[in-house]
């Protein structure tokens, strides 16, 4: 990143990334530039800076990314009540960000005529209070399933998959490496019910041996609890490609207010886990949607006045580093307020880490002595405002430890 050190030191700037987000109502390199100079106590002409966004800081931020991802998988805590069987809860899943024209050519978007141009960041995290743990930047047009290799990693985890990752191949392979997966049925998929898991009394609908669409109209109980049969075709090998067929768990939950079910598709066992649990253990999912929300509103992923690819993955990677910096910080809020620790929401935590930003950058480039008065101020306002004054609002993880209902 740096060969030949001047007026720009390093670590400021990477701290500059990292907190320099909030100072203002948009995200712009002006402002960035302001934002070191404020905290270094230095004056630099607009090249200085700008010069510095370049292929070697992109390398060096995947690093700190790669760094913050591991440590905070090492230090998380592991799952809890009714996900205690699992080693981890891992979701996935992507956001579209909409960049510069000019770079359609390397960041292919799908809406050519109101923008040619986007990018797709790809997540893997643990909802379990890992946080991220893999971060892959495409195009708009990749695939979202070419961003996860499967393998022995997957080994006592369950994996939660959106319509976008659905393909059977995937399924048998999760299964074959010992993990487990609970995706949503999407509305083409129409496998053969080979097996009922739970009946009901009276005159039911007969189900072994049809199409699940053949019944899926008729039907008027809770919830449907059966073994479907899957056909799909492996990977070829050999220079052949051959046919296979799988046995999966099909659960619906019917909802009452549209009468219609939501369909997933799983290996979890009946033993293991019955059909209403599975649904609501499926709404963890909804963490890395609320990821995604607390990085464009709260540390302005999306805004990218550039038309530099260079650029723009410098400041993709750096709203990535708040994101981690944030959680590194919020864990050891927590630790603190060890009693209050299920009221603090991500989401508030979010609201106020960015109003803090600049003041933790201060602390990080003051004097010692200069820090430790700022830092008296600081911090008790820190912990009070973290705690969420509502007692009874419950976390994500706690609603579905309940058995809360979770709108899908």
């Amino acid at each position: 990143m740096i060969r030949r050190r001047r007026k720009v030191d390093p670590m400021a700037m990477v701290w500059t990334l990292a907190l320099g987000f909030g100072t203002g109502g948009e995200r712009t390199l002006a402002g960035l530039r302001r934002v070191y100079q404020r905290a270094t106590g230095t004056s630099l002409v607009p090249s200085a800076f700008y010069d510095r966004f370049t292929p070697e800081l992109v390398r060096f931020l995947r690093c700190i990314v790669g760094e913050l991802c591991g440590h905070l998988c090492e230090h998380a805590p592991g799952c809890r009540g009714v996900l205690a069987k699992f080693a981890d809860v891992v979701v996935t899943d992507a956001t579209v960000i909409k960049l510069h024209r000019l770079l359609a050519r390397r960041y292919s978007g799908t809406r050519t005529n109101s923008s040619p141009a986007a990018a797709k960041l790809h997540l893997v995290m643990s909802v379990t209070g890992k946080g991220v743990e893999k971060v892959k930047l495409t195009g708009e047009r990749a695939n979202d399933h070419r961003s996860l290799r499967m393998g022995p990693w997957v080994r006592g985890r369950l994996l939660l998959f959106d319509l976008g990752f659905f393909r059977y191949q995937l399924f048998d392979c999760i299964d074959r490496n010992g993990g487990y997966f609970l995706s949503r049925l999407p509305a083409g998929a129409n496998p053969r019910i080979v097996g009922v898991h739970r009946r009901w009394r009276g005159r039911t609908v007969a189900l072994e041996g049809k199409r699940l669409d053949e019944v899926a109209g008729h039907l008027r109980r809770a919830t449907l609890d059966v073994e479907v049969e899957v056909e799909f075709r492996r990977r070829v090998y050999g220079g052949r490609r051959r046919t296979d067929r799988r046995r999966l768990r099909l659960i619906g939950v019917r909802d009452a207010e549209s009468a219609s079910y939501w369909f997933y598709l799983t290996n979890i066992t009946v033993d293991e886990f019955d059909a209403d649990s599975l649904a609501q253990v499926y709404a963890c999912r909804w963490q890395v949607e609320l990821v995604f929300k607390e990085l464009k509103s709260h540390y302005h992923l999306d805004e990218l006045p550039t038309r530099n690819a260079h650029i723009v993955e410098a400041l993709i990677l750096s709203s990535i580093i708040t994101l981690l910096v944030s959680r590194r910080l919020l864990d050891a809020v927590r630790k603190r307020l060890r009693n209050l620790r299920e009221r603090i929401p991500e989401g508030r935590w979010a609201a106020l880490f960015a109003a803090a930003a600049l003041s933790i950058l201060d602390l990080l480039s003051m004097p010692a002595r200069t820090a430790r008065t700022l830092a008296r101020h600081l911090e008790p306002m820190l912990l009070h405002e973290a705690v969420d004054p509502n007692v009874s609002r419950l976390l994500l993880l706690q609603r579905v430890d309940q058995g809360v209902a979770w709108e899908r």
